[in-house]
């Protein structure tokens, strides 16, 4: 079977592109986009009442919510490592050990025994593809590719890699 495989690349923000195998497959599974931003409001697009009154048109992304199911109810935390473990692993931070911005430390982000949805739905058939920013594990064995992944492409940790060159932590 050949699977389905969808690229876009788009920053700051993780795009995650979940796509079944085979055409078959397609028919009884739907294909899965989860978009994660990073400091967005939840009324900044024009699908939640946004567009020009709090910023820009979001047409793209209005016609991809009214052709989908939209989820409404995700809490996230005061920081994005905290936020993107939840989502990751559906479990509170405290437990996955992910509670805060790993700024200064050299070992962190997702244990390798924490199972992801990637890993979840990649078991029941489907191909799984992040783009854009990680921020959960900056070494071997805890990027996304370790964490379910088929493929990744972006950077492990934008915060201290892309925009604080001045701090001593920054990787050029």
């Amino acid at each position: 079977m050949k699977r389905q495989r969808i690229f876009i690349i788009v920053a700051p923000l993780s795009v995650m592109f979940l796509s079944s195998s085979g055409s078959a497959l397609a028919q009884e599974k739907p294909n899965i986009v989860l978009i994660f931003m990073d400091n967005f409001g939840y009324g900044e697009l024009g699908v939640y009442g946004g567009e020009i009154t709090r910023g820009a048109p979001t047409p793209r992304i209005d016609r991809l919510a009214t052709e989908g199911i939209r989820l409404t109810n995700f809490n996230v935390e005061v920081q994005c490592t905290p936020s993107r473990a939840a989502l990751m692993t559906g479990r509170y931070v405290i437990r996955s050990g992910n509670g805060s911005v790993p700024i200064t430390t050299g070992m962190y982000g997702l244990t390798q025994w924490e199972i992801t949805m990637a890993e979840m739905l990649s078991d029941a058939g489907y191909a799984t593809g992040i783009f854009g920013k990680w921020h959960l594990g900056h070494t071997e064995g805890r990027f996304p590719t370790d964490q379910g992944f088929d493929e990744w492409y972006g950077i492990p940790n934008s915060t201290d890699e892309s925009l604080w060159p001045g701090q001593p932590q920054f990787r050029p």
